[in-house]
Order: structure tokens, then sequence, then C-alpha cells
């Protein structure tokens, strides 16, 4: 996430208490929050658990000096910028720290005006460097990750064919769905398949970012606009410039801010907080939603009319629990994952843990599948996955499919049919491994796959 100026920390190192305690007064007036140290073995403890984005700190001290200081930051905390104070007589040392890295020197008896105009200055170039990596960070995901909606399934092919229509289209698009089913890849992909490929996507989640800061986290603001906006800054709209902007959790958006939000969709135009005049945009809106933003409009916590110009195109998917016969691909696909991040070779699930992945209700959705593997192939240490490596929670009896509408001999071949079939999509057709795993012999395996009308020469059964 994109920092907030707000939230600045600074961090006055000085063995001097009287100058610790006159220089927070003055910064802390401006609204940052600010943490004393009187020596360096203090300000490393402190660099370590708070989240600092200056450091002021003296040069001459008992121990470690502001130099030594200067270079520990620079080691390990490399984006925090640092100021040093200087007293007659160490202007030199002060020359050799901006050699080192500092930012600036502030000369002792300290101005008032000159110690914010050089910590705004500071954090001015902290915020900076923050937002460039940040925006190279989205690049390189974007660009880097090759992403997959995993499934053969009739309704996953429903959504890729629609995706594969509407990515070139510059229309909006509104993907609904439960948690954990794949809202954000789906909108990679829209972006990957269309003409602002090489443009930014920036994914946002609404309901992450506090009701007070969001409006400048997406129209960004103008220096002076509230109490801590030392700089003009860019919102999302304007860094998704020429991609895309996906808005996740849309309808945790403020109903005020869903009135600029409408306007930009329409007028392709912004107002930073804080401006005078309206900004040119050019940025593809995809939302998404996990909660029924009809409702939501019943309920008046959804504007209509921005629902209706989000929803030109509407892609919505269906839960794990509607489309089981993607759960093997899924685990297949987990599982090489996994294998790859722990460095196991973990060849796939036993005969008796397939019934808990086929018939458990799955409400995290593929989130939750993904969980459950990850947790499987931490505690794995042999080559399958059992129910020992399962949660004990919800591998209770009743997984197994019960087949109602038929008699008991139809009802065995049945799930013969559907396990083998299964345990081959996860092995990826190869008979000796499907064999091992079933508890079969090769010959076996064939023999029942030709009584079942299974033919053994199909790459996928």
């Amino acid at each position: 996430m994109l920092i907030n100026e707000s939230s600045y920390s600074i961090l006055i190192v000085d063995d001097e208490q009287s100058v610790r305690v006159s220089l927070e007064r003055v910064i802390h007036k401006e609204g940052y929050k600010t943490f004393l140290a009187a020596n360096g073995a203090e300000a490393e403890v402190i660099l370590g658990r708070e989240n600092i984005s200056l450091v002021l700190t003296d040069m001459l001290m008992p121990g470690m000096s502001g130099n030594e200081l200067l270079k520990s930051v620079k080691k390990s905390w490399p984006e925090i910028e640092v100021v040093v104070l200087t007293g007659h007589g160490t202007v030199e040392k002060a020359v050799e720290a901006m050699k080192n890295g500092a930012y600036d020197f502030i000369s002792k008896p300290f101005k008032r005006a000159e110690i914010l105009h050089t910590v705004s200055k500071a954090l001015e170039r902290y915020a900076l460097s923050k937002e460039n990596r940040f925006l190279k960070e989205q690049l390189a995901d974007t660009h880097s990750k090759k992403y997959k909606f995993i499934g053969k399934s009739k309704a996953v092919k429903s959504v890729l064919n629609l995706v594969s229509r509407v990515a070139p289209l510059p229309s909006t698009v509104l993907i609904t769905g439960e948690s954990g089913t794949g809202k954000e890849i789906v909108a990679r992909l829209l972006h990957s398949q269309s003409p602002r490929e090489q443009k930014r996507f920036i994914a946002v989640n609404c309901g992450a970012i506090s009701e007070n800061l969001i409006e400048s986290e997406l129209f960004g603001h103008v220096k002076g606009s509230y109490t801590g906006a030392i700089k003009d800054k860019d919102g999302l709209f304007r860094m998704a410039s020429g991609g895309t902007l996906f808005l996740d959790e849309i309808s945790t958006l403020p109903l005020n801010l869903q009135v600029k939000l409408l306007r930009a969709i329409q007028e392709q135009e912004i107002m930073p907080v804080g401006a005078g005049r309206t900004i040119p945009i050019n940025v593809r809106i995809i939302a998404a939603s996990n909660k029924n933003l009809e409702e939501e409009i019943e309920k008046g916590a959804f504007r209509e009319d921005l629902y209706y110009r989000l929803n030109v195109v509407g892609i919505y998917i269906p839960p794990l629990r509607d489309r089981r016969d993607d759960i093997p691909l899924l685990i297949n696909f987990f599982l090489k994952r996994f294998n790859n991040d722990m460095n196991k070779s973990i060849s796939g699930v036993s005969i008796d843990a397939m019934p808990y992945f086929l018939g458990n209700a799955w409400k995290g959705n593929v989130r939750e599948l993904e969980n459950t593997i990850e947790r499987a192939v931490i505690l794995c240490d042999g080559d399958m996955i059992t129910t020992d490596h399962l949660p004990q929670a919800t591998t209770a009896e009743g997984a197994m499919p019960v087949f109602t509408n038929m008699g008991l001999k139809d009802a065995v071949a049945e799930f013969e049919k559907m396990q083998i079939t299964k345990v081959l999509e996860i092995v990826d057709s190869e008979k000796k491994t499907a064999a091992k795993m079933l508890d079969l012999s090769l010959s076996s395996l064939y023999r029942k796959m030709a009584e079942l009308g299974l033919d053994p020469k199909e790459n996928n059964v």
C-alpha cells in the first residue's frame, strides 16, 4: 500500500534531554509522530521496532557516534532518511555524513523554520523513494507473473471465454463472487489480455484503507490540503494512467466517494483533495465485490447509478463447491507450487484422503483449498498426502459421495469410475503413479478402466 504522509514517524537521537524535548515540541506540532533516544543503542532498538521515516541524530554522542548510527541505518534500513545535527566544530563531520548517505545537516542553535524546512524536504524524498519502489514492484509483479485461472469445468470455461471477449475492450467490468474464488486473478487476466498490458495494474482493497484516507489514496491531494500533506501527491487513478485500476471490495466505499468515483468514470477526470480544478485521466476500472450489490442498493449502502456504471460487463465466479470437477486440477497445481517452494517431492493425494477434498464444503473456496494443501505439504514427510495431514476437525465421515439414485452395485461402479478419473487427473494421466495411489497393479488398473468404460489410451480420461 502507498505511504500516507500523515503517518510519518521521526526519531530524534541526542544525548542532551533538553535538545530532544525542544526538537520534539517543534516537530510534534506539525502532526508527526515522534520517538526519542538518548544514544545510538536506544535508537537501533526503536528502529527495529517502529516504522520510522526520518532520523534526526546528533553527531557527537557517548558510545555510538552520529556517523556510526548513520551507517547502521543505511545498512539495515536504507529507505530511512537521516538528518544530522551539528554543533560548533563538527561541520566537517556533517559533510562527511552527507557523503555517507545523510540527506542534510542542521547547525546548532536550531531555528524553527530551518528545522521544519529540512524535515519537510527529507520526508518528500522519503515519500518519493517509497512510491517509486511501490510502482516498480507493481510493474514487475504485473509483467513477471503468468496468471492462471485453474479449471476445466463448464463454469470456468464460461468465465475464461467472457474474459477473452471483454479484455480488449475499454468497458468497465464488475467481478462478483464469494471471498476466495479468484476475483483478483480474473482482473489481472483482463489486464494482461488488453491493449493496456504494458502499463500498470494497480490493485487496491477499498475495505483496507481508513475512510479518512481513501479519498487521498484514490484521487490524490495538493500540498497543505490537510495536516501532514507536505507535498502534492498523485492518487492511484493517476498512477494507473494508461493501465488498469482494480477496486476490490467496492461495496465498502463510502457513499460520498461513490459520487466522486461515478464522476471519474463518466467524465474521465478527477479532482484531488484541496485542488481547484479537475485533471484528465485515462484508466480502465475493474471492480469486485463479494457482497450482493443489488441488496446493498436496497439497504441504501450503494448507489444504483454507480452500480450500473460499473456493471457494464458482469463476470460471476462460482464457488468451488459448484465446480468440484476442478478440485483435482487445483490440487495438482498447488502441490507443484508448494513442492517447489519447500523443496519437496510429494506426488499426490492418497486414496483415503481424496474423499475429503471432493466432499468438503470449501466455504473459503480456492483460497481455503490452497491453504489446506500448503498445510498438508508442510506436515507431510513422505511422498503422499494422507488424512493424517488434513485438518482433523473437518475429516469427518460424510465427505464420501453418496449415490442415492442407484443400487449398491451401480453406486460402487460409479464411485470407482469417479475415483480413477480424479486420480488420473491429479497425476496427469501417469498410469503407473495412478495405480500406486489406487493400490492396484498396472494390469489391474487397465482391466478396471476397460470394465468401467474408460479408455486407457486417452491422455485425459
